[in-house]
């Protein structure tokens, strides 16, 4: 494994990402990005490339599997990460955003994953320092040293398509969680209330990196909608005290009484396995084609319905009317309306939520991703089920 940072070059086993990397060897190349560099450097940046290249000659890999590697490692990277090894190794990249054609979140498309991006013509990069022909360079590295383009959503492949990809060899592979780390308990729900000093209103959950592109100001508008229809309140689960003080003053302009919005803040496993048992309903509001939200994948295994967006990869997991319901976060008198709906019909809301943890058992698995990676990097002696997609069923949007 190698990782990239600040600090000197080292070699470490089982020593980043806790005691779960336990037996792994992993590589830290020391990377430096100066904040006004970071976007020439996303491209080439020759310490990191050297990096790899000093790793991968000396490793050797039988397959390369690459993740992120705009942040600090750049894309220059990709031309040796085989390490002057047979053009045969394959090489996989996984797209976890779009950041490959979109400096921002692809916020132009407002959703459409069909849209094809003009960077000059964007209100969001048209503010930013771009790199000309940028997005040319990157198509080319990954088109001449990528054996296959993973994207993490139908969706997402459809957006990478539209915007100069649909060369490249694309597969799908969707994220998956370990279901026996999201089983609530009886008493999971009442802890969190008293953590957090909650009275017995329902509850709907909001999680993950909140912001205004996932849909929060957005959601904060249709709890007024819900909480005329039915008394609740939301809760707001995330490190980004600073988004919370803006969705504060969102609620506020919008008419949503203070005792409707709480922050949660950022939990520890258990605690956001007791914030699932709370919650009644949970909120997916993401306003930009989401390439695939962890938090609906979390809130299906814990058996809770969810409202989500009609944008990206949501309509993929969730299937309107029978686990949760779809509905457009741009519109937030619907939205608010859908999550009345659930709020009003708990046994409804206890059937989706059943029909959730049974689709995200049967087609969202850790061991469904690892054997389609595991099939892409050429390893055919693991194969414990057989990884197949099943799509969005009729209705879901």
């Amino acid at each position: 494994m190698v990782t990239s940072g600040r600090g000197a070059d080292r070699e470490a086993t089982g020593g980043i990402g806790g005691p779960g990397n336990a037996g792994v060897g992993v590589r830290r190349i020391r990377t430096p990005v100066p904040a006004i560099a970071r976007r020439h450097l996303s491209i080439l940046n020759p310490v990191a490339v050297a990096g790899v290249w000093r790793v991968a000659r000396e490793f050797r890999p039988d397959a390369v599997h690459v993740h992120n590697v705009h942040e600090r490692l750049s894309f220059a990277s990709l031309a040796v990460a085989r390490g002057g090894g047979s053009q045969t190794v394959p090489v996989i990249l996984t797209a976890h955003d779009y950041l490959l054609f979109c400096l921002t979140k692809f916020l132009c498309s407002r959703g459409d994953v069909s849209f094809a991006a003009i960077p000059t013509q964007c209100v969001h990069c048209t503010t930013m320092r771009r790199v000309p022909g940028r997005n040319l360079m990157v198509h080319g590295l990954v088109k001449r040293h990528v054996t296959s383009l993973a994207c993490i959503s139908h969706a997402q492949a459809r957006a990478m398509a539209c915007n100069g990809f649909a060369d490249v060899p694309t597969t799908v592979v969707h994220n998956g969680l370990d279901a026996s780390t999201c089983e609530t308990r009886p008493s999971d729900g009442e802890m969190f209330r008293r953590r957090l000093g909650l009275d017995s209103r329902p509850i709907v959950l909001f999680g993950g990196r909140a912001s205004g592109a996932k849909g929060g100001d957005q959601l904060a508008r249709a709890m007024v909608r819900a909480v005329k229809r039915v008394p609740s309140q939301l809760v707001v689960l995330g490190d980004r005290p600073e988004y919370f003080v803006t969705l504060r003053a969102i609620a506020d302009e919008a008419g949503l009484l203070a005792g409707a919005l709480h922050d949660g803040g950022w939990l520890d496993p258990e605690g956001l396995r007791e914030a699932h048992g709370a919650a009644a309903v949970c909120a997916i509001p993401s306003v930009y084609p989401d390439p695939f939200n962890l938090m609906t994948l979390r809130a299906m295994l814990h058996g809770r319905p969810v409202v989500g967006t009609c944008h990206g990869a949501t309509p993929e997991l969730v299937v309107h009317g029978k686990t949760g319901l779809i509905a457009d976060p741009w519109d937030a008198d619907a939205f608010g309306d859908a999550l009345a709906d659930i709020l009003l019909d708990p046994v409804r809301a206890r059937l989706m939520g059943e029909a959730g943890r049974r689709r995200g058992m049967s087609a969202f698995t850790l061991g469904q991703q690892i054997d389609a990676y595991a099939r892409l990097l050429g390893d055919d002696r693991r194969h414990s089920s057989p990884g197949v997609y099943l799509p969005p069923e009729r209705g879901a949007g």
